[in-house]
């Protein structure tokens, strides 16, 4: 009976004036170009229209059932361009569970789609409400209800306002008057993590809030007249910061986190306006001792070739000046004088072949001295520096530990791709105060992981140093999404997207970054680092040591010829 009584209904409101939801869909269709319609519970309506709607819509349609309750995603099942139209047989008392929970399924992280709610009955206001409630919940704001031909919508913001529209060309001017919040209330915790998001206190005292992300949210409340309300972050400690946050954005307790998204940290996001790329920083190589300097002119075979024609040289003479009877010490001293370049005695020996092997040394010495001198010159200005550590495989060799709070180091950790030693490198200091300050102003004891932004404002400390104190290593160790975390299904996520592109696309960004590395410069938060200690003197005790120990050597060889020498003596005195 009750059936029957239905249907008289159904028949009644929606059988005689079933056109003006048609008619509605139709002029969605064309204004909004969709591309697909989906329709939900409509069979009853569809068997009363008898199938007028097909022969009337052209576009694509797909019809689910209260029992379709599956894992249908609008967002990457079907296309975006698609038209929502669900049909309530009553209009009274609460909404259909099984619908709200396939409609909730289909639009999850596609809030900017367009719904047609169809009632067969005149909907009373406790009806409307709950299903402007519900919408909103969902973050589905671009929502009609039609009853024969009077359709109704809602105002979400600041708070839900029902109103009734004249004609569906009303509809279509509401985008306007939703990008106006009306003062809505943007909840967001302060994490005080910097460069996104961290306060300071000012000359007065007064607890000032800024950050590139906090920055970027603060234009977008003035932009569209919204306001920020600051929120406490959870007390816990480590890594349940972030799960708690997660959590929290779940059950919709908060809006906006002005902190990067992480990939191992589910929680919805806005629109990735790029990757970011996570890498070490690694103090920049250390300085060799001055008393090196002496043989980093020459690679080792050159040095072997010196020695070479050094030797060659004494040989050469001491054969040709047998009958003089020059020692071989002696001729040792002329060869090195020459190639030296510092000769300044002749040799009694003549011959136009001793001559040759003169002319060769001297031609030697004269390149060798004054490309050793420049090259040594250069090296006195600029000092000379270890090997870089430019891979993965090299940190592994670092003496220098890695410094990350709880979550990165169980996070790095995890990365087996990494080499074990680097791995087991990885220290939390327990506290994050420390971690901030010795990352902050690039303590040279610990190397750190960073991603794309807070690296790049971290290393412009720098930018005044003649030698920077730390370098990136190029090889990504994780990335992460250029987006914000939101709560699950907002309403205006749509518009923030749109402006946190526009944003990045107009280089706007770029200013924010610089401001707020001015402010971290003005509250000494960053130091923009100066070379203000005295030059190292390059001709300090230090420097000498080589040249100490190459005249050490010098003296013993000299010791030992002028042994030999009073050996040969006394054995051919003996002999005579």
């Amino acid at each position: 009976m009750y059936l029957w009584l239905q249907c008289l209904i159904f028949l009644k409101y929606v059988g005689a004036s079933g056109q003006g939801p048609i008619q509605a869909i139709q002029k969605l269709n064309n204004a909004f170009q969709m591309e697909l319609n989906v329709f939900i519970d409509c069979e009853d309506w569809f068997r009363f229209q008898d199938e007028s709607i097909f022969q009337i819509l052209d576009t694509p349609r797909i019809l689910f059932t209260k029992s379709d309750i599956g894992n249908y995603r609008i967002y990457g099942n079907f296309t975006e361009k698609t038209l929502i139209v669900v049909f309530f047989p009553e209009a009274k008392n609460s909404l259909d569970p099984l619908v709200t929970k396939l409609l909730s399924n289909l639009v999850d992280n596609l809030h900017e789609i367009h719904v047609v709610f169809v009632a067969a009955e005149e909907p009373d206001d406790s009806w409307k409400m709950n299903l402007y409630t519900f919408c909103y919940k969902e973050g589905l704001i671009n929502v009609i209800l039609i009853y024969n031909e009077n359709i109704y919508s809602y105002l979400p913001y600041p708070k839900i306002q029902p109103i009734r529209l004249a004609n569906i060309s009303e509809y279509f001017e509401r985008k306007r008057i939703l990008s106006n919040l009306r003062g809505l209330p943007i909840r967001t915790v302060r994490i005080d993590i910097s460069p996104g998001d961290f306060e300071y206190l000012n000359q007065d005292n007064e607890t000032i809030r800024v950050g590139t992300l906090f920055f970027a949210l603060r234009e977008f409340t003035d932009r569209y007249n919204a306001t920020i309300l600051g929120e406490l972050l959870p007390s816990v400690q480590g890594f349940d910061v972030y799960v708690e946050l997660s959590k929290m954005l779940y059950r919709k307790e908060i809006d906006v986190i002005c902190y990067l998204k992480d990939l191992n940290i589910p929680s919805p996001y806005t629109k990735p306006l790029s990757i970011l790329s996570e890498h070490f920083i690694v103090p920049y190589a250390r300085p060799i001792g001055s008393y090196l300097y002496y043989y980093k002119p020459f690679e080792w075979t050159l040095w072997m070739a010196v020695a070479g024609t050094v030797v060659y040289g004494t040989l050469m003479l001491y054969i040709m000046s047998r009958r003089v009877g020059i020692e071989f010490g002696q001729c040792l001293l002329y060869s090195l004088s020459h190639i030296l370049f510092t000769c300044n005695h002749a040799n009694s020996s003549t011959g136009w072949r001793v001559k040759v092997v003169e002319g060769i040394l001297i031609l030697g010495g004269f390149v060798l001295t004054n490309l050793y001198l420049s090259t040594l010159s250069s090296i006195l200005t600029l000092g000379l520096y270890e090997p870089e550590y430019n891979t993965l495989e090299d940190l592994a060799k670092a003496p220098y530990p890695s410094l990350h709070d709880a979550f990165y180091v169980e996070n790095l950790k995890s990365k087996t791709f990494l080499p074990e030693a680097l791995r087991k490198n990885a220290i939390n200091p327990n506290n994050n105060t420390l971690l901030r300050i010795y990352r902050d102003n690039l303590n040279e004891s610990y190397m750190y992981v960073m991603y794309d932004g807070r690296r790049e404002l971290n290393l412009m400390q720098q930018r005044l140093l003649k030698t920077p104190r730390f370098h990136t290593v190029e090889e990504p160790i994780g990335f992460a999404l250029n987006s914000i975390p939101v709560s699950k299904s907002l309403p205006y996520l749509n518009i923030l997207n749109q402006f946190m592109r526009r944003l990045q696309e107009h280089g706007i960004f770029i200013k924010i970054k610089a401001d707020v590395f001015q402010v971290m410069i003005e509250q000494g938060i960053y130091t923009l680092m100066r070379d203000n200690e005295p030059p190292a003197k390059p001709f300090d005790l230090e420097y000498y040591f080589f040249a100490f120990a190459l005249w050490a050597v010098g003296l013993f060889i000299s010791l030992l010829f002028f042994l030999a020498e009073i050996l040969r003596i006394s054995y051919k005195t003996w002999r005579v």
